[in-house]
């Protein structure tokens, strides 16, 4: 074949993408376990919190044994940084949905990340327990170094992101920003919290407006002054 075909040939092929093989049966029963010990770890750290959860309540609510827990996670604290990261990339899509455009003012803003928060209350009740147990009031402040911590940090940093363009021309150091959201997260999570105590829904959304209200005003001084 002339070598100049060939080269061609050759080039398409590199275009060609090769599909993906089907997983096979031994590959999906072991997803298959891994979610459910997925499910029945959420569900553990809910009720008792990761501190207090243990990998044999783990596997007695998943219905498995525990050497078949060690081939997937290597002890609770392994399993709770997976779960945290799912948690936090289910909040940051509610941050990322319907953002407000840059003509909007930083009130605005501030209204969407509340608003992103109540329904990541509302349809993620079992991770925004395990988020706020998972030390986030603690730490927010600190820089991310361990399993836990590195998903709360891409959490502030989103925050951060999404802040900056609504700031105009006044220059903000990036220290002010982060606890500008660590008082988003504590507002949200603390009262939240607390709300979920015997209150419903709709009563949750009522009592928290005026507060909402107040709260962003306060926020919007604290970055523009």
């Amino acid at each position: 074949m002339d070598l100049p075909v060939q080269k061609r040939i050759e080039s398409l092929d590199t275009l060609v993408q090769t599909p993906e093989p089907a997983p096979s049966r031994t590959e999906k029963r072991a997803a298959k376990t891994r979610n459910k010990l997925l499910k029945a770890a959420l569900d553990i750290f809910s009720e008792w919190g990761v501190d207090a959860a243990t990998i044999d309540m783990i596997t007695e609510r998943a219905d498995l044994g525990k050497g078949t827990f060690y081939r997937h996670f290597t002890d609770k604290y392994d399993i709770a940084g997976v779960l945290v990261e799912q948690a936090i990339d289910h909040l940051l899509g509610l941050l990322r949905q319907g953002e407000p455009q840059p003509s909007r003012s930083l009130e605005d803003v501030l209204e969407h990340f509340l608003n992103a928060h109540y329904a990541f209350f509302r349809h993620h009740q079992d991770e925004f327990i395990l988020l706020f147990q998972g030390r986030l009031l603690l730490k927010l402040e600190r820089q991310a170094t361990d399993r836990l911590e590195a998903p709360f940090a891409r959490y502030l940093e989103e925050i951060e992101i999404q802040l900056v363009p609504y700031l105009g021309q006044k220059k903000v150091d990036l220290v002010r920003i982060r606890r500008l959201a660590c008082a988003v997260a504590g507002f949200v999570f603390g009262f939240f919290s607390f709300a979920m105590i015997g209150m419903e829904p709709q009563d949750i959304a009522d009592s928290i407006k005026p507060l909402r209200q107040s709260f962003v005003k306060s926020l919007t001084l604290f970055l523009t002054q």
